[in-house]
């Protein structure tokens, strides 16, 4: 395996292991803390629950949001 193909799937697998800490988040067992009184989430809270930027928080809960209404095969 070459220098390149070993980093892309090194990415490819912290990819992975971020969407499933963040779906975990929301999903886990204190998925209610990290909800604001009107329903959405708290990004900011999730980040820094599990240490990540809000930015790639909010990416994978766009994510996670459209495959829950069916929009994406790909994550299902």
């Amino acid at each position: 395996m070459t220098r390149q193909e070993r980093a892309r799937s090194n990415a490819k697998a912290k990819a992975e292991k971020t969407r499933k800490a963040v779906i975990n988040a929301v999903t886990g067992l204190y998925a209610d803390e990290y909800k604001k009184v009107n329903g959405t989430w708290h990004i900011r809270k999730i980040a820094y629950a599990i240490n990540l930027d809000p930015r790639v928080v909010s990416k994978y809960l766009k994510q996670w949001k459209a495959n829950k209404e069916g929009m994406f095969e790909e994550y299902k």
